[in-house]
């Protein structure tokens, strides 16, 4: 059962992880492996920053709606992360391939899901270019809430 956590609770763990962004826009939802990210306050808000390539098709989703969820998801469910970061949401539904359960949100149009065993809820309130180091854009997303399934989480750890 997910309950609702301080978001830098699992911090040691969200950020040594690949972790799972999921976008949407109109009624597509779509997911994407993530690993460069990083999480912390800025501004007074307690924040994600993600990077995402202007060639992935969740760039063209993010800048159609600034909400984003992100998971991680225990080692049972390796295959998410997998297939979120191998093939494209524009030719394949991602949701349907990997088997999770969307749950809706509470404060964002993009669903956490089920199986996660970490989920933050995030509205864009920021972009930024990489620059010369490499050519993708930050999303600086305010963390909304963050949940966890403890019992999931132990997972994690083992």
């Amino acid at each position: 059962m997910k309950e609702k956590i301080n978001p830098f609770e699992y911090s040691d763990l969200v950020i040594s992880q690949d972790l799972v962004l999921a976008t949407k826009s109109k009624d597509k939802v779509n997911i994407m492996a993530l690993a460069w990210k990083t999480l912390g306050n800025l501004w007074g808000y307690n924040v994600w920053v993600v990077a995402v390539k202007p060639s992935r098709y969740t760039y063209e989703m993010l800048n159609q709606n600034p909400e984003f969820t992100l998971h991680l998801f225990p080692p049972e469910k390796d295959n998410v992360v997998n297939i979120a970061g191998s093939t494209s949401g524009v030719y394949t539904d991602k949701i349907k391939e990997t088997g999770i359960t969307p749950i809706p949100s509470k404060f964002v149009s993009v669903p956490i899901f089920k199986e996660a065993a970490i989920s933050y809820e995030c509205k864009v309130i920021h972009t930024a270019e990489s620059g010369e180091i490499t050519d993708h854009r930050l999303y600086f997303g305010q963390i909304l809430v963050a949940y966890a399934d403890k019992a999931l989480v132990s997972k994690c750890f083992e």
